[in-house]
């Protein structure tokens, strides 16, 4: 996908879990390009998130690299796309587990909703993977060896619920998305795009352990292209990608998953009480 002009329209359309579509369209006035309204919330959105490294002794760092010379604040990441997410979620840097005891590492933020006020408390310092809507993970340089890590972590992590669910079930199990920040990379997007694929085709990845949007701050986006498998689509939206993560990120996340807590499985005591 070449894309050759600076509007776009996300016509996503939600299945379980699934984005359905990603077109690029030229209808719009120049003047209202790029989401003019929107666009503006999000103009230096990076400032937000970055963390400026101290002047060294050689003196301060060069004009305009700031983000690059910085890194990226998972604190102020939180704070941040709090204000971003739908109202009923809230994002925080919590441990996840399923009813299988199954809990993976590397997920630096999780979106949850909490249905109960101290289910934290109340799961021993874990939210259960019904609750769960996003996983975020934070890279501060993506380079060829984060991005062999940050993949191993994310199909890890989409393995919730695989081992604790019925046959039946994990047939219908719905994927909890995730989402990759990056502050800074050098790669070129076609590069990127083929490192992704590759990676999962000699780790034979199934479909739905792959990542599903991934941005690198003030560069671009990569959407995973739910039309075909094995198919990403990588996007070159320089100052406007903090917008359309915000778009994209809200296409799956505002979807209200309609899964059921039965605290039973997770309760892995075997007593036998006096039944009178």
């Amino acid at each position: 996908m070449i894309l050759c002009d600076a509007w776009l329209q996300s016509r996503f359309s939600m299945g379980l879990s699934a984005v359905i579509a990603l077109d690029a369209a030229r209808a719009a006035p120049k003047k209202e390009r790029g989401g003019f309204m929107i666009a503006k919330y999000f103009k230096d959105y990076d400032k937000r998130i970055i963390k400026k490294k101290k002047p060294t002794a050689k003196g301060p760092a060069k004009k305009g690299k700031a983000a690059a010379g910085g890194a990226l604040d998972t604190k102020l990441l939180k704070e941040s796309l709090s204000g971003i997410i739908p109202s009923f979620l809230k994002i925080d840097a919590v441990k996840i587990i399923d009813s299988a005891g199954f809990s993976p590492d590397g997920v630096d933020l999780a979106a949850y909703r909490e249905h109960y006020p101290q289910i934290i408390d109340i799961m021993g310092g874990y939210v259960p993977y019904e609750l769960i809507h996003g996983m975020f993970h934070v890279v501060q340089n993506l380079d060829k060896d984060s991005l062999v890590e940050m993949l191993g972590k994310i199909a890890t992590a989409k393995k919730l619920n695989m081992y604790a669910a019925e046959q039946e079930e994990d047939e219908a199990r719905t994927g909890i998305p995730s989402f990759v920040i990056a502050a800074s990379s050098k790669y070129q997007f076609i590069e990127l795009k083929n490192d992704i694929i590759n990676y999962y085709l000699s780790k034979n990845v199934e479909y739905r352990h792959e990542l599903d949007i991934l941005m690198i701050v003030n560069k671009g986006i990569v959407v995973k292209n739910w039309r075909e498998k094995r198919s990403f689509i990588a996007l070159e939206t320089k100052e406007d990608t903090f917008l359309w993560f915000f778009i994209l990120m809200n296409e799956y996340l505002d979807v209200k998953k309609v899964l059921d807590i039965d605290f039973r499985k997770y309760v892995k005591k075997e007593i036998r009480y006096n039944e009178y």
